[in-house]
């Protein structure tokens, strides 16, 4: 069976580097082996290509690394761009922690070029090279290069990521500008974005939609995000909107491209040390990708694309198990316990399904929500919490320990994961759609088309689907369990 999310055979998916180009999406990705158990280690560029998010046609490397005596030993992050005359040029960041590509023990980097005339293979410029100015910029935290033509000035610009000189060792973080008239040479200017919040932000992505113009990052210093700016001009001021995030703590590094019509968010949900729920997220992973749109106030919205919810085009029927406090209608079913808890299971779930389902009338209830591979008493499993009091929709598991460690002891309580929580005003709402897929140890959740939350679901890798409230009730309908027809 095709599968949703995209993983190379023998490594992972790290920064994902999207551009369209003859009506196609051609992805470059850090491909990470990780050799040696170290993570971004001799990254190569490699290119799957996909008209729709979904099919993918791997071309394999596309831009070697270096070797222990080239400056991109690890070849990073950047962009691609075509020129008028139909050349593309690809700018990226080159990394070496070898002694000699280091100040003070410490590694340079620094923005390297290459140039092809089929977006596939390249050749690299050895004469071109950029490093932080050490007058505006700091020569270390120097790397992503994004490149694109600004109509409004007529010419090149590239965004980078790095950090201001003699600034705070933890909010320096800027995104710089240089400027081009012919992509060759580059003149430093006074930074695009410098927020003085941020010890670096990574992936700069800029683009204009409609009358707005989007600029995305991603952090690690306040959380591990991408976020997003806008402004009614290229040269801001960058305001954020409430939910200034497209996803949670299991999407990183996301980079936009658009076919002119939609416009897509490319990133990667982390795996987990030891393929364990209770493991430390892990550098690259597998693409996941979302749709992004505006609403009528400039906000990014997101959605699962329409090429993957047409591939799950068989439904199942769903057949109730156990349930307590629970009454069935015509459209679904309602759940109500004034103290307790009120539950239905249904389904044992395939390793690749999508589930639908609308929630309206939560009435007093502490949470309600989705149980996902769980047992039939609830016991056990994964849990989407709709919590009205904290106006947040979380990822939660149980047990949340590691067996042989007690969710009483007396270290304390160990909570949802609060890093896989998204912001939801239950007051301005008076249903809530969800759309949610699972397949094998991937969950990518999306909330009333706008709101998005991925993770890895490691240990329990069979079990049932069901829907609970907690002293309270709400109104279930719609409920749709889809697979896909086999290949």
């Amino acid at each position: 069976m095709k599968k949703v999310f995209y993983k190379p055979e023998g490594g992972w998916v790290g920064d994902v580097i999207p551009f369209y180009d003859n009506g196609e999406y051609k992805l470059y990705y850090l491909h990470d082996q990780r050799i040696d158990g170290d993570y971004g280690n001799h990254t190569t560029w490699n290119l799957i290509t996909t008209k729709n998010g979904l099919d993918f046609e791997d071309y394999g490397i596309s831009l070697p690394n270096g070797n222990e005596s080239d400056p991109d030993r690890n070849a990073y992050t950047g962009s691609v761009i075509k020129d008028p005359d139909g050349m593309y040029h690809l700018f990226y960041t080159g990394h070496n922690p070898n002694a000699e590509f280091c100040i003070d023990g410490k590694p340079l980097q620094v923005i390297l070029k290459a140039t092809g005339t089929d977006g596939v293979h390249w050749t690299k410029e050895a004469n071109f090279k950029l490093y932080g100015d050490g007058i505006i910029y700091e020569q270390f935290d120097w790397r992503d290069p994004y490149v694109f033509f600004n109509e409004e000035r007529q010419e090149y610009w590239m965004l980078v990521t790095s950090r201001q000189v003699n600034s705070s060792e933890k909010r320096g973080g800027c995104v710089a500008l240089l400027t081009s008239n012919d992509l060759v040479h580059w003149y430093y200017q006074e930074p695009f974005y410098s927020p003085d919040k941020y010890i670096t932000m990574e992936c700069p992505d800029y683009f204009k939609m409609g009358d707005w113009h989007y600029l995305v990052y991603s952090t690690f210093s306040e959380k591990f995000v991408t976020h997003y700016k806008k402004s009614k001009s290229i040269e801001g001021v960058y305001t954020s909107p409430v939910t200034d995030t497209f996803d949670g703590r299991g999407f990183y590094a996301a980079k936009t491209a658009s076919d002119g019509e939609r416009r897509y968010a490319f990133g990667w949900v982390p795996s987990k040390q030891a393929a364990n729920d209770y493991g430390d997220w892990e550098w690259a992973g597998t693409l996941v990708v979302h749709e992004i749109y505006q609403n009528d106030k400039g906000d990014l919205l997101v959605r699962m694309p329409q090429s993957i919810y047409e591939h799950f085009n068989t439904e199942l029927a769903a057949i109730s198990g156990e349930e307590n406090n629970c009454r069935h209608a015509e459209t679904g079913f309602e759940l109500e316990s004034p103290d307790g808890l009120a539950y239905c299971i249904l389904n044992e779930l395939p390793f690749q399904v999508l589930i639908e389902a609308t929630f309206t009338d939560w009435k007093e209830a502490k949470d309600f929500g989705i149980a996902l591979r769980t047992d039939t008493a609830l016991d056990t499993g994964y849990f989407i919490k709709f919590d009205p009091f904290h106006n947040r929709v979380a990822f939660d598991m149980w047990p949340r320990t590691e067996p042989g460690f007690f969710q009483w002891q007396i270290a304390g309580d160990r909570p949802q994961m609060i890093e896989l929580e998204r912001p939801l005003q239950f007051s301005q709402l008076d249903l809530i759609t969800v759309k949610l897929i699972m397949e094998d140890d991937i969950l990518c959740l999306y909330v009333n088309n706008a709101i998005a939350m991925t993770t890895r679901v490691y240990n329990f890798k069979t079990g049932h689907l069901g829907f609970f409230a907690n002293e309270g009730s709400v109104q279930v309908h719609d409920v749709k369990i889809k697979t896909a027809a086999k290949d």
